[in-house]
């Protein structure tokens, strides 16, 4: 087990912004009916993504019901919806009984509010579930502090996927310079040769390729070195308006735009991660779908995403949750997942399935697993990540919808970051 004193904790000061949101929409997924006040004790209540509702998980809780006559009552949200429903269940006290976790930081945040259980002595009794020994260290540190372990890695995954159609890209580029040329080279008629997000999570593999911190608590800095942050945003800024192959986003909560341009073959290009595999296969088979390693700015990064599972301290029967997680993180359930819409996984033994290695597709996730930049728990420990996360949403939204001038944004996101802590 990893543990990490304050001095320690506050030296990873390597940021990122919330990368978990950086799931995408499930077409067609029915809206969340909201809670009832009062819960039945026999009602099971899951917070969910909207995008990870594979037929694999809703097996394991159809079994999982079955097994303790239990009426499942599985909630999908949109990640800021999902945010916004489990701060209000807290302040009323009436929790669901078990949540995806938007990121690894947010586990750790909610925990040191005393929102959600430390998982420690549960894993500890539960030798067979092999959690931490059988998950990648990388997917565990980032949801710890002080010893204790908030919640449990669902998904690990990078951002900074380059998803191409082979039809209109002929090699995948692997530096900005190439990456800008093919996506020229592409843009025509109806076709932009790449597609950007509205979500602030998307840039952070660019600014990750040029070395940037997103924050560095100690400090109380944010966005450094302020020439590279510049030069990252600038060239996202500049695909937009002054090179002209990416439309401009549309500030939504559905982060599958780029996805959907894609899979209607209305881009060639986007950046993403392993959770659009699924969707551009099942909506359009036919497509020819490259997915190559991130791109070289400076040097070659992603940035480190992926969901987890976490027990809210007031739920029912915390025993019970648990049981589900060791249920859902299964290496027969993850590899149902994996199969199911190209997810890839937390666990060690998953990695080396053959089932995995033999993927062209997993190979390239792998390999990127390996150029992850470090998650920033300083600043999920500080408990203003959410704050700080709404600033950097607003900045990142002026530059790339509105074409605010980068620099005095940039600058101005400083300041406000800064005064947050």
């Amino acid at each position: 087990m990893y543990s990490f004193d304050r001095r320690s904790f506050l030296r990873l000061g390597l940021g990122v912004t919330v990368l978990g949101a950086v799931g995408a929409a499930e077409a067609g997924c029915s809206p969340a009916k909201p809670a009832s006040k009062k819960q039945d004790s026999r009602t099971f209540t899951i917070y969910w993504n909207a995008g990870h509702g594979y037929k694999a998980y809703q097996e394991v809780l159809d079994q999982f019901g079955k097994d303790h006559d239990l009426q499942i009552n599985w909630q999908k949200f949109q990640w800021p919806d999902l945010t916004t429903k489990l701060t209000a269940d807290f302040r009323s006290g009436n929790v669901p009984d078990l949540v995806e976790e938007v990121s690894a930081g947010t586990g750790t945040q909610y925990g040191l509010a005393g929102h959600v259980l430390a998982l420690d002595d549960f894993a500890s009794a539960d030798k067979e579930f092999g959690f931490p020994g059988d998950y990648l260290d990388q997917a565990v540190v980032a949801r710890q502090y002080e010893g204790k372990t908030y919640s449990v890695p669902l998904h690990l995954t990078a951002n900074g996927l380059l998803f191409y159609n082979k039809a209109m890209i002929q090699t995948p580029p692997t530096t900005w310079d190439e990456f800008l040329e093919a996506a020229k080279g592409a843009t025509k008629d109806k076709v932009s040769g790449c597609s950007l997000n509205s979500d602030p999570s998307y840039a952070a593999p660019y600014y990750n390729q040029q070395k940037v911190d997103f924050s560095d608590v100690a400090a109380k800095q944010f966005m450094q070195p302020g020439d590279a942050a510049l030069k990252a945003l600038q060239f996202l800024q500049d695909l937009v308006y002054a090179d002209k192959v990416s439309p401009a986003p549309v500030a939504t909560t559905d982060y599958s735009g780029p996805q959907k341009l894609f899979s209607a073959q209305r881009a060639a290009m986007f950046v993403s991660g392993p959770w659009d595999i699924g969707p551009i296969r099942q909506g359009s088979p036919d497509l020819e779908l490259g997915v190559a390693v991130p791109l070289t700015g400076a040097v070659q990064s992603a940035a480190m995403a992926g969901s987890g599972l976490m027990i809210p301290a007031k739920a029912k029967d915390p025993k019970l949750s648990w049981e589900l997680i060791t249920r859902l993180g299964a290496v027969k359930t993850e590899l149902a997942a994996t199969k199911e819409a190209g997810m890839s996984m937390p666990r060690k033994s998953w990695a080396s399935d053959p089932s995995v290695t033999a993927d062209p597709n997993m190979a390239v996730i792998a390999k990127s697993l390996a150029v992850v930049a470090k998650q920033d728990i300083a600043l999920s420990a500080s408990g203003k990540a959410a704050q700080i996360n709404e600033l950097w949403k607003k900045a990142y939204q002026q530059m790339i919808i509105q074409h605010a001038p980068v620099g005095p944004t940039l600058d101005d996101f400083r300041k406000q970051a800064g005064a947050a802590l």
